[in-house]
């Protein structure tokens, strides 16, 4: 009976609640790179393949490094602030759940020069992690120098619903920027990395989104709505 009882137990538990950080983090780069055709084997044997991990990869001219993707998305931080759904149209900025450390509106400026109505959510997994475009679309501005509140970023614009929303991506690293303006992007390439740059008390993305190109909404509140 005794036996019985610790099977039942067992199998009741949740499979993610048996995963540890570094396999949701494995999951993660499986999904990316990965075909779903594949034989399935148990995360920790997941191998990048090789030409994946040396080669890169041009789109439109501009060269995204796999292999610093990989890397980068190894260290992440992880927390249960989001679900994303790696085949979705509408994807959130990071392939799963990263801390946030402040949210969309009013707050007490963080430092000097910072502002007190926050435009958009913090996202802070860790620094030199990619980030990930929200939605095809085409890229409406990009500030490669470290000037001004939102330091290296850029803003893309999609399609969405047949609305224009706009997505920016603020605090990268110097250097980071995978795209150029009026180049047309796909949901989920990389736009940059996790950075430190314009006001900015530490490495964090700050992400907003904006309707019909201009109006400010909670970014948290819509990705939650329209990520698929």
């Amino acid at each position: 009976m005794t036996f019985v009882i610790a099977i039942g137990v067992a199998t009741s538990v949740p499979a993610m609640a048996l995963l540890t950080e570094e396999d949701v983090r494995i999951q993660a780069l499986k999904a990316e790179y990965v075909a779903p055709s594949a034989p399935s084997g148990s995360v920790q044997d997941l191998a990048m393949p090789v030409e994946v991990g040396v080669a890169s990869i041009a789109r439109d001219g501009v060269q995204v490094s796999p292999r610093e993707k990989v890397a980068g998305l190894r260290s992440m931080r992880i927390a249960d602030t989001f679900t994303n759904n790696p085949g979705g149209a509408v994807q959130w900025p990071f392939p799963v759940g990263v801390p946030i450390s402040d949210w969309f509106g009013p707050r007490s400026a963080p430092t000097e020069g910072a502002s007190t109505n926050h435009m958009g959510v913090d996202f802070t997994p860790g620094s030199g992690v990619p980030i990930q475009i929200m939605a095809d679309g085409v890229v409406r501005e990009v500030v490669s120098g470290d000037n001004g509140g939102c330091g290296v970023n850029v803003t893309i614009d999609h399609m969405i619903g047949g609305q224009l929303v706009s997505s920016k991506y603020c605090h990268m690293q110097s250097g980071s920027v995978r795209v150029s303006v009026g180049q047309q992007v796909r949901v989920a390439e990389t736009v940059g990395l996790v950075g430190n740059t314009g006001v900015s008390t530490g490495a964090h993305l700050h992400f907003e989104i904006l309707l019909d190109g201009t109006r400010q909404v909670d970014p948290y509140a819509w990705l939650k709505a329209n990520a698929s």
